[in-house]
């Protein structure tokens, strides 16, 4: 009978029309008659994280040729969180990306994708497109740059801007000194080296079972990733034959397995967006309360920047063992029966996991925290939720009370600090940033770098209806639900009002009567649409809210 292909369905003079265009695109009959494998990537000379991935998907696409199978690639360049661009963008082209792919593999009849990204919000755009074509599919994450050094330290590409310059401008260092410093600042070749959010999706890929193991923790210049990449394309060929697809895999088992590694690893706030669209192309829905259940279940165990200690980077996780070592630590809390890419379970992939640097992987019953990274917070100020990253929160600053100071947007806020206008103690609020007010959900990152180099994130609250950094670190507070834009209580919160947060108790309250707060949303407009043309506006008038995932709603 033979393998059934995607077009072999297709009208005879249709087929021929189509085998035609595949002839002038370079392809002979025998690489006709094979199956289509759709390789897809981030690649692009717009992001030094992707700069590598055209020879990823060069092995791909070997792993395909040799597999028995045809590939054919096509690209969907990345775009970087931390090159100062609008910022209203980063999350929109999530699902951007998940509607491009989509249209690719449709209208060329793939009979399977192999995904290659990098990046923030790209990873997951990728991981929507898989779930949404329900082909089978492989993803392999790009990895992460390795670090130069200088002087014997370390330099993260993160902090030249907000340390190493600021000290040049404040004449604590030579301009020939902070030259040196640039120069070795971003090597490339992968994702910024902490558990930023391309790094906990990468992560997430792998403890959903989508990506091979030990993919999340390989650079992005080792040559053990062109060896993923090969086995990938392999491996997609084999799925097919066995008729394995991402439904398969993503179940709701594997999402509970994904959050669980995300508490375990202190991973950013943004995978919590992520998940939820994802797992909603499966018709799957994951409310705020499973995953404080899950994070309240789950030790915090894994020591990388920008939680815990501060002193380790994904190439020391890489060392310890990766996210399989990770894993394979919290497997008696996993549901290990769950089928991976691997065309394995779980269980049979974890026989091999070892854990190597215990300071860098705790033992599940010696934790660095007994509970999980992340946690949902509810009360007048949230009713449906705001989200913070506890691990990443100085310990005096779990219980803090101070007065308000509303900003408009990041850059004011960031201004205000630089000339030393905001008080310790006081909670710095920036709103109509979310899904609908920015339009975009603003990555709010600057502010709490610049706080971190002025040696104030345990002396200073920052809290948004935007979103923040996966490499950001201190009281930071974001995606409260509803958003200011849809008239959630943040809109209406003034200067000097007082507010309380509670992360043991999981609260966040401002000091305002009920009487008080209608009153005020009675003088209440809602501000004007920001953007009323071009990509923006179509995903200002469909995104869903924060707290389901901020992804467009088709319903």
């Amino acid at each position: 009978m033979g393998i059934q292909k995607k077009d072999s369905h297709l009208p005879d003079y249709a087929r021929v029309e189509r085998q035609q265009m595949l002839r002038g695109a370079g392809y002979g009959d025998e690489a006709i008659e094979r199956l289509q494998i759709g390789v897809v990537s981030s690649w692009g000379e717009i992001n030094p994280a992707a700069i590598n991935l055209d020879r990823v998907t060069a092995a791909v696409k070997a792993g395909v040729w040799a597999a028995g199978g045809t590939p054919r690639e096509f690209v969907i360049s990345s775009i970087c969180t931390s090159m100062a661009g609008n910022d209203s963008y980063h999350l929109p082209q999530r699902d951007l990306i998940a509607g491009y792919i989509e249209t690719a593999a449709q209208t060329n009849l793939f009979d399977a994708m192999v995904f290659v990204p990098v990046c923030d919000d790209v990873i997951p755009g990728h991981l929507m497109a898989a779930a949404r074509l329900n082909l089978p599919a492989v993803v392999v994450t790009g990895g992460y740059m390795l670090l130069n050094r200088y002087q014997g330290e370390v330099v993260d590409p993160l902090k030249v801007a907000p340390r190493h310059f600021a000290e040049f401008k404040a004449g604590k260092m030579s301009a020939a000194e902070f030259c040196r410093i640039k120069d070795r600042g971003c090597p490339g070749m992968g994702a910024c080296p902490v558990m930023g959010t391309a790094n906990t999706m990468a992560a997430m890929a792998e403890a959903l079972g989508m990506s091979l193991p030990n993919n999340a923790a390989v650079p992005g210049s080792d040559s053990r990733l062109m060896r993923i990449a090969f086995n990938a394309g392999q491996q997609v060929v084999e799925l097919h034959r066995k008729g394995i697809k991402p439904s398969d895999v993503l179940t709701l088992d594997a999402f509970k397995n994904a959050i669980r590694v995300l508490m375990a690893i202190g991973g950013s706030t943004n995978a919590v967006l992520h998940l939820q669209a994802i797992a909603s192309e499966l018709n799957l829905d994951i409310p705020l309360q499973t995953f404080n259940e899950l994070s309240n279940q789950t030790p915090f165990i894994c020591d990388i920047a920008p939680s815990g200690s501060g002193k380790y980077h994904l190439g020391h996780l890489d060392e310890a063992g990766g996210i399989q070592s990770v894993m394979k630590e919290l497997q008696p809390l996993l549901a290990t029966a769950v089928m991976t890419v691997t065309a394995n379970s779980l269980e049979y992939n974890l026989q091999q996991a070892l854990v190597g640097n215990r300071n860098v992987i705790y033992p599940l019953d010696q934790p660095l925290a007994k509970e999980g990274g992340l946690i949902f917070l509810h009360g007048n100020l949230a009713p449906r939720g705001a989200l913070i990253k506890k691990s990443a929160v100085p310990a005096e600053m779990f219980y803090h009370r101070g007065p308000a100071r509303i900003f408009p947007a990041e850059a004011e806020a960031c201004n205000a600090l630089l000339a030393d206008e905001i008080k310790p103690g006081e909670v710095v609020v920036v709103r109509n940033v979310g899904p609908k007010g920015a339009p975009g959900m603003e990555l709010l990152q600057r502010f709490l770098w610049i706080l971190e180099s002025k040696g104030l994130l345990d002396k200073v609250v920052f809290i948004s209806d935007g979103r923040f950094s996966g490499t950001n670190k201190g009281c930071a507070i974001a995606h409260v639900a509803p958003e200011a834009a849809e008239g959630g209580p943040l809109a209406v919160v003034a200067d000097g009002d007082m507010i309380e947060i509670d992360i043991a108790n999981e609260k966040l309250t401002v000091d305002i009567s009920a009487d008080e707060l209608q009153q005020r949303f009675d003088a209440w407009e809602p501000p004007p649409q920001k953007v009323k043309k071009g990509y923006l506006a179509v995903y200002s008038k469909m995104a869903k809210s924060a707290d389901q995932g901020a992804a467009l709603d088709y319903g």
